[in-house]
């Protein structure tokens, strides 16, 4: 699959023009890439068929590209684009000299053939958790490729005959599987995991499982990177300058070595390995334990690969050192070091956090890059500044701005009335790494006290963000303290008036997990010389995320909790939740938007979509629109947001009709009425449910309802459940379960899978409750079947007669025959008023002269 077949030079000089210019598409207009670098990732190097020495590099962009550059040249030629992916964790080149390659966040898996210079797409990893494959490697006695991911933490094969095949999960509890390599003679794969860090042994013949990492590295983040050679097991600590180096028989640990690259070369003269460690390339003697440094120097980075191969007629050790695109050659017989930079086209990155900077520019912080593009609104350009990580969060007080930076929790003071100079202006005025914290995630400032105020998520295999007030007079942090266990911060907003400062914390430890402990909604008294906090008890039972805060002038505080609105007036005490969307909240550190227009409205964004609060009638319209995802707002109003690594402007004012998002109507399966006097289903409660009586055109909170409980179900209203008397509770897949009837039998009968196969049979007399049907099978839940035949009965609910009533026939007007007071009868079906009592015959639902009872 051959993408470009232009010349690489005019290529090269598309991607390092300036910025597109920008495009509108109605009420959208598409300001363009803000950030534009190289980044490689990873990369490997190889041969073709002639044996001429390739180097594969793989590029962060929006899509990502894989770039094949000649050695001996050092000029590019090829480049290949992988579709949908941002980035290429994994590369893995072949005994066949193929080069296999995994993505994110579309999980798939690519291979490309350096002879014909084409790229295939093998499709996606089979997990559905996942979104990365982190790592991969060969198995060159079955032709296939092992590979390993994120956030299922599952392992993965591929070959041409069998296609994909999963492993499964490697460990229950580790989410990351960051590193693989396979012991061809043994059948044995050995697995890093995080977090926190798991080192497996995998016997393949007998599925023996065993963790060999020492006891005393388990606390960290993950074995990030893994290499077999000469009879060593080296694993790379995650953010730790930590190579342990394990003897692959015995698993007893042998060495520990202060390195910084992604691992080790492989065997050099029979077992020795070479890495780095501050800047310098080192050889590894696993005999003696010694380590001899190399003439070199990396620029102050560690070796992102380190390959053995001939160039040019000398045996060298060649890899790149960072990621900005620098190269080093070591010429292994002459002792010579040579870097230089690989001539890479710069990329344009997605977009991974906008917000509203001073002057109403709007700030767009790349992904992973550590770029950061201002647009001015008012002269229609941007301008691109070094220095910083991936920004979590941004804020700003007076001419200066504020960012939080991932990793190791940084937050920077930027002072906007002088020159942008990286590493001095903005300045580092938090450094929070080794106090186990990462993302800066909740950032506000309290102008009358001239503090910034903080909430962070921890470092993975940490279980507790934090909460921070920085003083910047006194330029130092003047109260810290952990979160609760288990918790990590999301939103932040202060509150002047009442001086009151807000947190909302998400129920994701640092590792991906998450707690039995709902999210949690604070109040905290910056009066108070400890920072009180008093919790605000939030309705509708478990919450993964509180992902927005803002406040309005009334003193009321705005939110987003999960997929729901949350209104609080701290006046009256009481917060109310109002659905946005069905949908459930998705992903580990995304947050939401939620901001106030000059009109009084609230924009909002929730998974990508933008909807709009009356915040008078609390009406929630939603619109039909691409993407949208971190909104800023400039000083005239306008909103932006980010779309991949395009920033877009939206004037709130020309939204119109057209632009609605109709809202969904639930439909109950094989049920024709929308309201009934009686039970037409019954829904159960998986969690907590929030009751809603309907005034008007509005649902108005009343209550909470318990979990895992049963109620029945009269009709459906828009996205509403009917639970009689005008009450209401809001259809939420994730929530709920519905079904509408039972099947029994007097003999045995078949439940299947999904894929045909016999699950177990129904015993005689037992019943079996139902979601759906039609024509040929029952749903009996999660895609299992019951086939309709003569043997198996379906009904909906009986009625007891409480007094005599008359039998009808459809078709015919008059009644067939009375049916006496106390008989029972089962219902197949209900039509309006009508219970079908079966064999043509319905009887004419009376409330004072029956009872109904929904199965």
């Amino acid at each position: 699959m051959k993408l470009l077949r232009m010349s690489l030079s005019a290529l090269l000089l598309i991607s390092l023009l300036a910025f597109p210019a920008s495009a509108t598409e109605g009420p959208y207009k598409n300001i363009g890439p803000q950030v534009q670098y190289v980044n490689v990732i990873r990369g490997e190097a190889g041969q073709d068929q002639y044996g001429r020495p390739l180097y594969y590099a793989l590029l962060q962009g929006e899509p990502a590209k894989l770039v094949v550059m000649d050695l001996q040249t050092k000029q590019v030629i090829d480049m290949e684009t992988l579709t949908d992916a941002t980035a290429a964790w994994s590369i893995e080149v072949g005994p066949d000299r193929q080069v296999w390659l995994g993505s994110t966040p579309n999980k798939n898996l690519y291979r490309y053939n350096p002879d014909t210079k084409e790229l295939s797409d093998l499709g996606k990893e089979p997990s559905a958790s996942n979104t990365t494959i982190w790592d991969l490697t060969y198995d060159t006695k079955q032709n296939r490729v092992f590979g390993v991911t994120s956030y299922g933490g599952t392992v993965f094969t591929y070959s041409d005959d069998k296609g994909f095949d999963s492993l499964g999960v490697v460990m229950n509890g580790r989410k990351y599987a960051r590193s693989v390599e396979y012991d061809e003679d043994n059948n044995t794969l050995y697995v890093g995991l995080g977090s926190p860090a798991a080192l497996i042994k995998w016997n393949l013949n007998t599925n023996e499982k065993t963790d060999i990492l020492p006891e005393e590295y388990k606390s960290a983040a993950s074995v990030y990177d893994l290499d077999l050679a000469g009879g060593k097991v080296y694993a790379k600590m995650e953010n730790k300058s930590t190579l342990l180096v394990l003897n692959q028989e015995s698993n007893q640990l042998e060495h520990v070595l202060p390195a910084d690259s992604r691992g080790v070369s492989e065997n050099w003269n029979g077992q020795n390995v070479f890495y780095s460690a501050q800047g310098k390339l080192f050889e590894f003697n696993p005999t003696d334990g010694s380590s001899r440094e190399l003439d070199s120097n990396l620029s102050r980075a560690g070796a992102v690969s380190l390959d053995i191969l001939n160039v040019n007629g000398q045996t060298q050790l060649v890899g790149l050192a960072g990621n900005s695109g620098r190269f080093y050659e070591y010429n292994l017989a002459q002792d010579r070091f040579k870097l230089s930079s690989l001539k890479l086209p710069a990329q344009a990155v997605e977009i991974y956090s906008v917000g509203n900077g001073v002057n109403g520019n709007i700030y767009s912080s790349g992904f992973i890059s550590g770029k950061l593009g201002v647009y001015n609104p008012e002269t229609d350009t941007t301008k691109m500044y070094e220095g910083l990580g991936q920004v979590e969060d941004m804020t700003s007080m007076n001419e200066k701005m504020f960012f939080g930076v991932y990793p190791d929790a940084l937050v920077y003071e930027y002072d906007t009335t002088k020159e942008w100079a990286a590493g001095s202006n903005p300045r580092k005025i938090m450094d929070l790494g080794a106090d186990g914290q990462d993302r800066p995630k909740a950032m506000a400032t309290d102008q009358e006290r001239n503090r910034l105020y903080t909430g962070t998520v921890p470092k993975r295999g940490q279980k507790s963000g934090m909460f921070l007030s920085y003083d910047l007079n006194q330029q130092q942090i003047v109260h810290q303290e952990s979160l609760p266990y288990e918790q990590s911060a999301s939103a932040m907003v202060y509150n002047n008036q009442s001086q009151t400062l807000y947190l909302g914390t998400s129920a994701y430890d640092g590792s991906g997990n998450l707690s039995k402990e709902t999210a949690k909604l604070f109040a905290i008294d910056t009066n108070s010389s400890n920072y009180a906090k008093k919790e605000i008890e939030l309705p509708g039972g478990y919450a993964i995320k509180i992902s927005a805060l803002t406040m309005t002038a009334d003193g009321r505080l705005w939110g987003i909790v999960d997929n729901k609105l949350l209104v609080y007036d701290p006046v009256k005490g009481m917060p109310n939740l109002y659905p946005i969307t069905p949908n459930q909240i998705q992903g580990m550190y995304k947050t939401e938007s939620l901001m106030q227009d000059p009109s009084g409205d609230l924009y909002g964004t929730f998974q990508g979509m933008l909807f709009k609060v009356d915040t008078n009638t609390l009406e929630i319209t939603s619109y039909d629109t691409r993407d949208v995802f971190d909104l800023a707002k400039d000083n005239k109003g306008n909103l932006y947001y980010n779309l991949r690594s395009n920033l877009w402007r939206l004037n709130p004012n020309d939204l119109t009709e057209e632009h609605v998002l109709k809202p969904g109507e639930i439909k109950i399966p094989n049920v024709l009425t929308s309201d009934s006097p009686f039970p037409v289903a019954r829904v159960f409660s998986k969690q907590p449910l929030l009751l809603y009586k309907k005034e008007g055109n509005t649902m108005v909170p009343v209550k909470q309802l318990p979990g895992k409980a049963f109620y029945r179900v009269y009709g459906t209203y828009k996205n509403y459940y009917h639970v009689g008397n005008d009450h209401y509770f809001y259809n939420e897949p994730h929530k709920i379960s519905t079904y509408v009837g039972r099947v029994l039998t007097l003999t045995e009968a078949p439940i299947m899978k999904p894929d045909g196969e016999l699950f177990r049979m129904i015993k005689p007399g037992e019943e079996i409750r139902v979601y759906s049907y039609d024509g040929l099978y029952y749903d009996v839940g999660n895609g299992y079947k019951v086939q309709k035949t003569s043997d198996v009965s379906y009904y909906v609910g009986t009625v007891e007669l409480t007094s005599d009533s008359m039998m009808f026939q459809y078709g015919e007007a008059l009644p067939v025959m009375k049916l006496q007071a106390g008989e029972e009868y089962e219902i197949l079906n209900v039509d309006g008023n009508k219970l079908d009592i079966g064999n043509g015959f319905y009887l004419e639902y009376n409330k004072q002269s029956m009872i109904y009872n929904k199965n």
